[in-house]
């Protein structure tokens, strides 16, 4: 009997970092799983036969409004093309809610058994989409905590498999003589810089925390700044920023968690990079890129009131403000600039934040995500989805 046709759809280096641990999983279950996919160099050298490389098309990790229009939905046709002519036992999508609810489309209607791995935060943004998460998709395997009672209120078939991120830093041996090198000075302050990975954001991010940097300077000259980015992508789209800085600004490309670790504060935007800070307990100001008007005339209805003050991952997890956040792309107030200072100023306001993410950490610990994960997948296989009765399309 031939082993299990698996299909699998990951976007952005996350999602191939994430689909290759799972797909290692697998292959130690069933060595005869066929496994194709939408991924990239990590999860083709996991085994996967890659359809296409979904890591340099960013545009699978945005909405198609966002533009690209064109690409996004000829991946869509493609990919439902092989769906259509090969026989697949059960799919699996990790992350990026803008292609997979429109994959998720094509799945219930070709019948095929549906896991999302890292599901969509809807229990924060835009809470209704979870009745369409739940028309296309067979089971969930969240990664937070709390998001199983979530799920679970809405009828939505859900297992908390542990957070993915969390095995992956568990397993880095990091560099000591790189952090070593990053103070200059051993008893400086060392700030770091975390603007992002998306062209788009970048630069207005970077703006916005290098005013802060300019304030934190002020009240602790002998602050060492760093801004680290993942790819040297990445460091061109912050060079213009970067070259206007009203600080000194080393930049570090390939090294981020070695920064994380590091640091003594953190300026990070919003995102999987919280969570790495939060696992190594370092203090941190969260950044939003959201437009002013934006914000108050369309993002104010769509997040859950429940978090509108909480929207980062530290702060939802805590079910209270742990973390500063600036969520608006105008200025960073006064107020906020008086806030993120005590961090490095106050003893017992960073005491009581390392405390605080500890905390939050320990709910986290929970090894094995991939594993568990993968046990979900091949449980899956084979099984039965019901027909629906109106024409498969690409419904929103």
């Amino acid at each position: 009997m031939p082993g299990p046709r698996i299909f699998i759809s990951a976007g952005e280096a996350s999602g191939d970092l994430h689909g290759a641990a799972l797909i290692r999983a697998l292959r130690a279950r069933r060595p005869d799983a066929q496994i194709l996919a939408l991924g990239g160099p990590r999860m083709q050298e996991a085994g996967a036969r890659l359809l296409a490389d979904t890591t340099s098309f960013g545009i699978i990790g945005v909405a198609p409004l966002a533009g690209g229009v064109s690409h996004y939905l000829d991946l869509l046709s493609r990919t439902d093309r092989v769906l259509a002519a090969q026989r697949v036992d059960v799919a699996v999508v990790i992350d990026c809610p803008g292609f997979h609810f429109l994959l998720g489309s094509r799945l219930r209607a070709r019948r095929i058994p549906a896991l999302w791995y890292i599901p969509p935060q809807v229990w924060a943004w835009a809470p209704w989409r979870v009745r369409k998460l739940a028309r296309r998709f067979s089971h969930v395997a969240c990664v937070l905590p709390h998001e199983k009672a979530f799920f679970e209120a809405h009828g939505v078939p859900v297992t908390f498999v542990g957070h993915p991120v969390v095995d992956h830093l568990r397993s880095l041996r990091l560099d000591e003589a790189f952090m070593a090198s990053l103070r200059p000075e051993p008893d400086a302050p060392l700030v770091a810089i975390f603007p992002g990975s998306r062209r788009q954001e970048v630069a207005g991010i970077l703006r916005r925390q290098l005013s802060v940097a300019r304030a934190l300077a002020e009240r602790r000259p002998r602050c060492t700044f760093v801004c680290a980015l993942a790819h040297e992508a990445h460091a061109a789209w912050a060079a213009e920023a970067l070259a206007g800085a009203p600080v000194p600004v080393r930049t570090v490309v390939g090294k981020t968690h070695e920064v994380q670790k590091a640091a003594d504060l953190a300026l990070a935007k919003s995102g999987t990079t919280t969570l790495e800070l939060l696992y190594y307990g370092t203090p941190m100001a969260v950044f939003y890129n959201i437009g002013w008007a934006e914000w108050h005339l369309l993002g104010r209805w769509m997040i859950n009131r429940r978090y509108r003050d909480k929207l980062s991952l530290p702060n939802a997890l805590a079910g209270r403000t742990i973390v500063p956040e600036s969520m608006h792309d105008r200025p960073v107030t006064s107020a906020e600039t008086s806030e993120i200072i005590r961090l490095l100023t106050d003893p017992d306001r960073r005491r009581r934040m390392q405390d605080d993410l500890a905390e939050v950490r320990a709910t986290l610990d929970r090894p094995g995500a991939a594993a568990r994960t993968a046990d979900l997948v091949l449980d899956l296989a084979g099984t039965t989805v019901p027909p629906r009765s109106r024409r498969p399309g690409f419904a929103m």
